[in-house]
């Protein structure tokens, strides 16, 4: 017996249609707005966000971000793979933005022998609450030459002096004013013939400046900048660019430093804008993703804000960074920066 008619109709799978158009339409939605808000978060400075909050906190932090969004995004990817629209952009920005950290973990090549040796030790004391016996012990022991502290004043060089045997000790603010406003210098016997003066300024906490002695030709600025917090934040990007008038190229022909809290990381645009023309002497040595802030927090979480930027004079003869090292001490918030360098 045969049949008349059309053969019987293929049966066509969802699969081989393609997803329908409304569908297509919400993937390349989400898509879209996955990406801009892993950006956002992970990249602000690329959009200039990170100079108001709180995408400059984002910025400050994107080592740490890069790695634990990537991480679960790619956790949850095995495990959901039906959200790859919102997991994939994610997981793409987070491994953008870590090959834009990953390369301040290499050490630049280390500079020529000779020169004259200089160990500058940096700790923001956290309005003079730091154990100025674990501060002294660290100074001796690893032969600091030249100690900054922000956010110390007469109070905390008061017990600094008898600690350290031999330095000689300055803070660039009066007796009556608060710890947290001042910085305190001290030199070693080593350093020889060093004096240390207040810059008056545009800026919010004073400034210092020490020259002479060991520091030959070479200018040390001490400085402690605004925090990135409601209220200050607005101030925070000029005091940065302040600091171009020791960094900018074609300058000052005397070589510099600048050492202290800037409330920044290279992450920042504002940063390295203000800092162009220097060389950040943690990032130079492999050292900059150890975070200096917040003390309270696991090493591997935080942000380094404490610096010594370095820049060369003329014909190219300053000083160079040779390590680095993050030390915690009792009582501050922050991390000691332990710094050698050639002069």
């Amino acid at each position: 017996m045969t049949t008349t008619g059309r053969p019987p109709r293929a049966r066509v799978t969802r699969g081989e249609r393609g997803l329908p158009a409304g569908r297509r339409a919400r993937v390349a939605v989400l898509l879209a707005v996955a990406t801009l808000l892993a950006v956002v978060v992970l990249l602000p400075d690329r959009l200039e966000l990170d100079h108001v909050l709180p995408f400059a906190v984002f910025a400050a932090l994107r080592p740490d971000l890069a790695v634990g969004i990537g991480g679960v995004a790619l956790v949850l990817l095995a495990l959901r793979r039906r959200w790859w629209p919102v997991l994939v952009p994610a997981l793409v920005v987070a491994v953008v933005a870590g090959a834009v950290v990953a390369p301040r973990a290499v050490a630049d090549p280390a500079p020529p022998p000779g020169g004259t040796e200089l160990t500058v030790l940096e700790l923001n004391a956290f309005e003079g609450h730091a154990d100025a016996r674990a501060v002294a012990a660290l100074a001796l022991a690893r032969h600091a030459d030249l100690v900054v502290l922000p956010e110390s004043g007469e109070r905390m060089r008061a017990r600094l002096a008898p600690l350290l045997p031999g330095y000689r000790t300055w803070t660039n603010v009066p007796p009556w004013a608060a710890d947290v406003r001042g910085i305190v210098v001290a030199a070693a016997p080593r350093a020889g013939d060093v004096t240390a003066r207040r810059l008056d300024g545009d800026t919010r906490y004073p400034w210092a400046e020490v020259t002479g002695g060991i520091l030959g030709p070479t200018r040390l600025v001490a400085v402690h900048l605004v925090s990135i917090v409601p209220g200050w934040i607005s101030y925070w990007p000029d005091e940065l660019g302040m600091l171009r008038q020791w960094c900018a190229p074609g300058g000052d022909p005397t070589p510099a430093m600048i050492v202290g809290d800037l409330n920044a990381t290279p992450d920042h645009s504002a940063f390295r804008s203000g800092t162009a023309g220097c060389t950040d002497a943690a990032t130079a040595t492999g050292a900059s993703l150890v975070p200096t802030w917040r003390s309270s927090f696991p090493r591997v979480l935080g942000a380094q804000i404490d610096h010594v930027l370095t820049r060369p004079g003329a014909h190219g003869v300053g000083p160079q960074a040779r390590s680095t090292e993050v030390i915690a001490v009792p009582g501050s918030d922050h991390r000691a920066l332990l710094t050698r360098l050639r002069l």
